[in-house]
């Protein structure tokens, strides 16, 4: 009898771990591989999961992105962990926005995803903490509901950081609410974000709810 209990415990135990791992986690904790082979998996249904609104993604994202770097910018915009393109199509949807957006993503098949609404967009396979763009080469960084999903997230900033312009802009999220309990060194404070910018050298910084598990984090070196 004991024995069958405690089978039973043991399966509820890797039940709670593969949750956690896989589903809150996404993969976080064991790698990039897995990390990317999960979106590998999903990226043929990924649009259906997150139920994106192409009017609610040009106004809380691409409108407030385009006057934020000025409607005359005619920069390029890197969208890091880009998935199925949501900030590139945002940003090309909107009929004043005179820049260009590179989307990069560790993920092959999000990429081919991206591909079929954004034929035009520059898509590149890369790794968030190596970026194959040159220090201080793009006028802004965007990166969304990716960063704790980074094998470090402070390096990815650092990563980020690097390429962006002197006068650049980042715009990034942290995730908020009770998952970020069972996700520890994956996701920061507010004070503890907001130092770790000031120390990459930004020093207009703002933080602001966005889609109830985030916050938007808007810097620039302005």
């Amino acid at each position: 009898m004991m024995w069958w209990v405690g089978g039973i415990v043991v399966a509820v135990v890797v039940a709670v771990l593969w949750y956690w791992q896989i589903i809150i986690a996404e993969g976080a904790y064991l790698g990039q591989g897995v990390v990317t082979l999960l979106y590998d998996r999903y990226a043929h249904k990924y649009n259906r999961i997150k139920e994106f609104n192409p009017e609610e993604e040009m106004q809380f994202l691409g409108l407030p992105l385009l006057y934020t770097l000025d409607t005359d910018f005619d920069g390029i915009i890197l969208d890091v962990a880009t998935g199925t393109g949501r900030l590139p199509l945002a940003m090309t949807s909107l009929p004043h926005f005179r820049g260009r957006v590179v989307g990069a993503d560790h993920s092959r098949r999000m990429l081919a995803q991206a591909h079929r609404d954004l034929p035009q967009t520059p898509l590149v396979v890369a790794d968030a903490l190596r970026l194959p763009f040159a220090t201080g080469s793009v006028g802004a960084v965007t990166c969304l509901e990716a960063l704790e999903f980074f094998p470090d997230p402070a390096a990815g900033l650092r990563e980020m950081t690097r390429v962006l312009k002197p006068s650049g802009t980042l715009l990034t999220t942290n995730r908020i609410g009770w998952e970020t309990k069972f996700m520890p060194g994956k996701t920061f404070s507010a004070n503890e974000l907001t130092l770790l910018l000031r120390n990459l050298g930004f020093k207009n910084i703002v933080i602001v709810p966005w889609l109830h598990i985030y916050n938007q984090v808007w810097a620039t070196k302005k």
